[in-house]
């Protein structure tokens, strides 16, 4: 799955994966009175941009941030290119032109991204282990739909082209009386159709 989940609109702060609690999508609430909070969150493919101008013929590519592995396909522009090494690191070394379409100079600062498309995109809770908290979040496209959301249940979100970014809010709710803890396996999933982005597209 090539879709992140990220706190801020500039793209630049993505929730860490499930097991990964280095970066979550976190709070601090009111159990005893009980507290409610909302946040905006964005969904958008594995993204970074050029740190430097690439000509149309050379195949090393520096990126300002590592996100790409081995045998990823990416389209910058109309051109899509496949990373043959460097995966997981910011220079990458790739086969340009790939999948038809055309080496291309691309700008310092153009956006590189996974090429997928995605269909279906939806949002689940998920709670892994002991008592079912899911009913402490709502899902909705705007902060307003929160207020009539069923609890607990999934988002569709839709189509997602691979340079699109769609956002949605979610709501977590701690009912009152609830014990001081430090509930970690509570968690949203996504899903979706992927499909390779068109050549030239």
């Amino acid at each position: 799955m090539t879709l992140r989940v990220f706190l801020d609109a500039a793209l630049t702060n993505p929730i860490s994966a499930d097991g990964d609690f280095s970066n979550p999508d976190t709070g601090t609430f009111n159990g005893t009175d009980g507290d409610s909070k909302d946040r905006q969150l964005w969904i958008a493919n594995s993204q970074a941009a050029l740190s430097a101008a690439a000509d149309a013929s050379q195949t090393q590519i520096s990126l300002t941030r590592p996100v790409f592995a081995d045998g990823d396909v990416l389209v910058v522009g109309f051109e899509h290119l496949r990373v043959f090494s460097g995966g997981g690191t910011v220079t990458l070394t790739v086969e340009r032109g790939y999948a038809g379409s055309t080496a291309a100079e691309h700008i310092a600062d153009a956006v590189v991204y996974s090429a997928l498309d995605h269909g279906d995109v939806t949002v689940s809770v998920y709670d892994a282990e002991g008592s079912d908290e899911r009913q402490w979040i709502r899902l909705a496209v705007d902060q307003a739909a929160l207020d009539t959301a069923t609890d607990g249940a999934s988002l569709v979100l839709g189509a997602k082209p691979h340079d699109q970014v769609l956002t949605f809010w979610r709501r977590v709710t701690v009912p009152a009386g609830t014990p001081v803890q430090a509930k970690i396996d509570l968690g949203l999933e996504i899903s979706a159709i992927e499909s390779p982005a068109q050549a030239g597209a």
